[in-house]
């Protein structure tokens, strides 16, 4: 291959838009969530959850999709700014955060009052939205990272 071959292809590479590939994933987990939440209710699980000094609530499918969409457009921006601002340690930064907030995420599910596939289908959904979001969601960027 020619220098002026693999320059125009590395022009290319770099100059890829990173947005279309997240919204993909970001609209796939969301859909995940909402289709874990279907099975669950499916396969007999109530899906109520009642926290202390709230009301009992359903997790069906729109609380699902919603939550997700909101957690994974926190994820997006939290690595736009960190492309932005570190562009060098964005994906180690954005790694140590998704854990970190994936393992406080898990918490929520383990403690609320809800029956034991209740709170396994939430559990499952947590793993789905972060298995969908954060392959896609750390990847370098040629045009950034060093």
């Amino acid at each position: 291959m020619s220098e002026v071959d693999e320059q125009a292809r590395s022009e290319t590479r770099s100059a890829a838009p990173v947005w279309r590939p997240r919204l993909v994933a970001l609209v796939a987990a969301a859909a995940g969530a909402a289709l874990v939440s279907v099975i669950a209710s499916a396969a007999g699980a109530d899906m109520v959850v009642a926290n202390p000094g709230q009301d009992p609530m359903t997790i069906g499918p729109v609380p699902a999709l919603v939550a997700a969409l909101i957690a994974g457009g926190l994820g997006w921006l939290a690595r736009a700014l960190l492309d932005r601002f570190a562009p060098r340690r964005a994906v180690l930064l954005w790694c140590v955060g998704a854990a970190v907030a994936f393992i406080v995420e898990l918490v929520p599910p383990l403690i609320t009052e809800a029956d034991a596939a209740t709170k396994g289908s939430l559990l499952v959904m947590h793993v789905v939205v972060a298995a969908i979001l954060v392959p896609v969601f750390a990847k370098r960027r040629p045009d950034r990272e060093a």
